[in-house]
């Protein structure tokens, strides 16, 4: 009998302590999101995202319309001028040194069609002069 009303009381004093348990995890739980301004909602992170994403892209259009990676070209061999004729043909005029040879170029093969009697003279193209023209604008501000 005795166990009977330990276990009875015992038993009835649960709620009580599992109160006060939830009490103090409840204290020990950070809050989330507390240390984000106030008015930073669901439209303001996506616009966020939005501009950034549009950063990363602009970025890749500018560096790929000026092709700053190919600005250190060596001075032995050049590609003159270029003609598409199709989606993967084109013919390519190359200085190589004091030559220069017209390439046909296809997706599987590039042949020599001719070597050049009168060298065609060799212009530098607009973006690569404002690559330069940036470039130099650049060592100047550094």
């Amino acid at each position: 009998m005795k166990r009977l009303s330990v276990f009875i009381s015992f038993f009835l004093s649960l709620p009580t302590l599992a109160e006060t348990s939830v009490e103090q995890v409840s204290t020990s739980i950070p809050e989330v999101g507390k240390h984000v301004a106030g008015n930073m909602d669901a439209t303001t992170m996506i616009l966020s995202l939005l501009l950034v994403l549009m950063l990363i892209v602009g970025s890749a259009v500018v560096l790929k319309k000026f092709n700053f990676a190919n600005t250190g070209q060596s001075n032995a061999l050049k590609v003159v001028t270029s003609l598409h004729l199709g989606t993967k043909e084109k013919l390519i005029v190359v200085q190589v040194g004091e030559k220069q040879l017209l390439l046909g170029v296809t997706q599987q093969q590039i042949n020599i069609l001719d070597t050049l009697d009168k060298p065609l003279e060799v212009t530098v193209p607009v973006n690569q002069k404002l690559s330069e023209s940036i470039q130099k604008i650049l060592n100047k501000s550094s």
